[in-house]
């Protein structure tokens, strides 16, 4: 009764409540670097569609629709420049990013990024730039998809535990809870940086918790997705499991053919992405969207088989039917905040920051209670 009492009233006095109190600190301080690259290079991220046309080079023909050079010119061209070569993944130009865009490997196994002009389908390398960097930066940490991406699902670990660990140093007490909600400037800046992170920190809360939590499903998805479906079951964000393709005899579909079949297999979207248009596997992907261009969150992905263009599977991606779907689909559009026009963008942007405010504030603070403490000691020995 006595831990709840001071549990519900004088939460400082718990020893509970102390060891929290190291483990936050020293996670926050250790991450510190860690979180600060983290939330500004995210908060660029979120504008990275209307970033990324500006990179591309001057010499691309404008983007019009009436004047798109076709898919196979655009493979012919690839071919033509890089013989033996093999186009993993194209995506067809829009109005924000205007050029085709294309992920490749050639006859030596090395892989590509490519452009494709959108009216003259000229291929050319798609240089590396800044906004390059700082995807692979916030994705990758710039060690490569095969670590980069597991280490942040360790980030991903001790944000959450930083949150949990957050929301108990946070509570005051059931009669000064308030206080923790709003920044009082009538007092010292010292008193302002405390409010600050108090105040940031849980109005965020569970948005950065979701951050963390998406954060550790990108880099485990599969067993994220095993606890989810034992809480609910997944059932539109599974992939239909498509049958067998047809054994061909070495003759395949065309790539036209392939497309016609997508578009009659889902009448109301627009093409976007293809996998493997070199056509060198036994089934064909095509990402049809089915609300704004680029718009991952509601599309349909279908299945068909290379060699007589027949559809094998339709997945409606985007109509959950289970709260299991629901938080396997909300992973992407609420870590990127990518989805619902520019004012959205713009809160996510100033959202994002908040990760690197918490950040210094919560180092200022330490800075504040130990360390200047510290430094004027030492300072004082050596003079």
């Amino acid at each position: 009764m006595a831990f709840i009492s001071n549990l519900v009233h004088h939460p400082r006095k718990l020893f509970l409540r102390r060891a929290l109190f190291q483990i936050h600190l020293w996670a926050g301080v250790l991450l510190s670097l860690y979180l600060i690259v983290i939330s500004l290079s995210g908060s660029i991220l979120v504008f990275q569609d209307e970033l990324t046309a500006t990179t591309f080079p001057s010499t691309l023909a404008p983007y019009d629709i009436a004047k798109t050079a076709s898919i196979p010119d655009v493979i012919h061209a690839f071919n033509g420049l890089y013989p033996g070569g093999k186009i993993t993944f194209l995506t067809v130009p829009t109005p924000t990013m205007p050029a085709y865009q294309l992920r490749a490997i050639d006859a030596q196994k090395h892989e590509l990024r490519l452009l494709a002009d959108p009216q003259t389908a000229a291929i050319q390398l798609q240089p590396r730039n800044w906004l390059n960097v700082v995807h692979d930066l916030h994705i990758y940490l710039l060690l490569g998809s095969k670590h980069g991406i597991q280490i942040n699902g360790v980030g991903g670990v001790v944000l959450l535990l930083l949150c949990i660990t957050g929301l108990f140093l946070w509570w005051p007490g059931v009669k000064l809870w308030i206080r923790g909600l709003r920044i009082s400037f009538r007092h010292s800046w010292r008193r302002i940086n405390f409010d600050a992170h108090n105040a940031i920190g849980i109005w965020t809360l569970v948005l950065v918790s979701w951050w963390a939590i998406s954060g550790i499903y990108f880099a485990w998805y599969k067993q994220v997705g095993f606890v989810v479906n034992a809480v609910s079951p997944l059932k539109g964000m599974v992939a239909p499991k498509p049958p067998p393709p047809t054994v061909s005899n070495g003759a395949h579909a065309s790539l036209e053919e392939i497309i016609t079949a997508a578009q009659q297999a889902s009448p109301h979207g627009r093409l976007n992405e293809i996998g493997d248009p070199s056509l060198s596997g036994s089934s064909i992907h095509v990402y049809m969207d089915l609300r704004a261009p680029n718009d991952f969150s509601h599309r349909d992905i279908v299945t068909i088989d290379a060699s007589n263009a027949h559809v094998l599977t339709v997945w409606h991606y985007g109509q959950n039917q289970t709260l299991g779907d629901w938080i396997v689909w909300s992973m992407f559009p609420f870590h990127f905040g990518t989805l619902w026009g520019l004012s959205f963008k713009i809160l996510w942007f100033l959202l994002g920051l908040s990760l690197a405010v918490l950040t210094a504030t919560g180092l200022l603070m330490y800075w504040n209670r130990y360390l200047r403490h510290h430094w004027r000691r030492l300072i004082n020995s050596s003079s």
